[in-house]
């Protein structure tokens, strides 16, 4: 699926672009000092770790939300919005001060995972973390466990889908999320195998040959964010002028590629990505997305909360890890995606809550 520029209109200012910090804009709260939300409290509150402006976490919230209100519990939002380990610190030892029930939400990275799940424990309050799983935390106290897609098995199709798609002696570039939590890293690691290439794959480092002749040649962060994406696209279609496809590891990013690639007059270039937001999903439709692994922030953060509470409950044990639900789709397949914004919906609530819990995969 190439690249029309009569397609093209998508314009860096939809879905909150622009600056970084501008979380306010699409509907997020600001400040570390918290927010509320949710339902009336009666079980108490669950403090959400929202780490970054990431459109992807606002509606994990949202979806946490969706769960606390049916449950009984409030939600109190702790936002880091510059993505920094010394505001996450902070965050949680305010939730613990303020006399939280349990801590959800994103860890900004492992290192600081680690400090914050520390924090907790010695504290007493159960915390439960959407991504930056790691077998080294699943035995501390009060881990109740983690909730992601499987890491490289995620990124695997959209290599695959490009080894059957590009031409001979094509060559491929990858903007990932914000390394140092291991998602970023593991969906590389899981695209680089999918288009079956040779050497490092976890270091993930180009260059490396691919299946069919297929050139590996550059690698950049986008951070999550459409902005710092558009630049690094901008960096490499200036250092590769053939190149032939990007993957891209959110569809935030993938707007802000879509946008740097139709500038540079880049038609030809196949971009595939990661999410299935809505943003994606239409820019799917109007064929400037190839596929996408499909994964709903909204569900992960509807089943963090059924997941705590049942915790809470002594309905499940803690130090567990769960898989996201999630789907790789095409144009022909796109119905297999989970909306992010059924939270809007009471039925869908109403069906995803009585829906089973996830079973742990470890």
């Amino acid at each position: 699926m190439k690249y029309k520029r009569v397609r093209s209109r998508i314009v860096m200012t939809l879905a909150c672009v622009g600056v970084v910090g501008a979380v306010a804009a699409c509907g997020s709260s600001s400040g570390s000092g918290g927010s509320s939300g949710g339902g009336s409290g009666s079980k108490g509150t669950i403090a959400f770790l929202l780490s970054g402006p990431d459109l992807y976490y606002q509606y994990g919230l949202d979806g946490a939300k969706a769960a606390a209100a049916k449950l009984g519990y409030k939600v109190k939002v702790y936002s880091n919005p510059n993505i920094s380990p010394t505001v996450e610190l902070a965050n949680v030892q305010n939730a613990i001060a303020a006399g939280v029930k349990a801590i959800d939400g994103y860890s900004v990275g492992l290192s600081t995972e680690t400090a914050s799940i520390s924090k907790a424990s010695q504290a007493g309050i159960p915390i439960f973390l959407m991504y930056g799983y790691s077998p080294s935390y699943v035995h501390d106290k009060g881990v109740i466990g983690f909730e992601q897609v499987p890491l490289a098995p995620y990124g695997e199709p959209d290599g695959a889908y490009l080894k059957a798609h590009l031409k001979p002696d094509s060559t491929v570039a990858v903007i990932t999320g914000q390394l140092g939590r291991g998602d970023a890293e593991g969906y590389r690691t899981g695209f680089l195998e999918g288009l079956g290439c040779q050497g490092n794959v976890t270091a993930g480092q180009p260059p490396l040959s691919c299946a069919n002749g297929i050139k590996y040649v550059s690698t950049e962060t986008g951070h999550w964010l459409r902005p710092d994406a558009y630049q690094a696209a901008q960096d490499i279609i200036g250092k590769y002028p053939n190149l032939s496809a990007i993957y891209v590891e959110n569809e935030d990013m993938a707007v802000g590629v879509h946008t740097a690639l139709v500038a540079g007059h880049h038609n030809n270039v196949t971009l595939v990505s990661a999410n299935g937001a809505p943003y994606g999903l239409a820019g799917m439709k109007a064929g400037w997305l190839a596929a996408t692994g499909s994964v709903s922030p909204s569900l992960e953060g509807l089943y963090s909360v059924r997941l705590i509470d049942a915790y809470l409950k002594k309905q499940i044990p803690g130090g567990k890890l769960y898989y996201s639900h999630w789907d790789f789709v095409t144009p022909a397949t796109i119905n297999k995606a989970v909306g992010w914004t059924f939270f809007q919906d009471p039925t869908e609530v109403d069906h995803w809550m009585s829906a089973p819990l996830l079973k742990p995969a470890s």
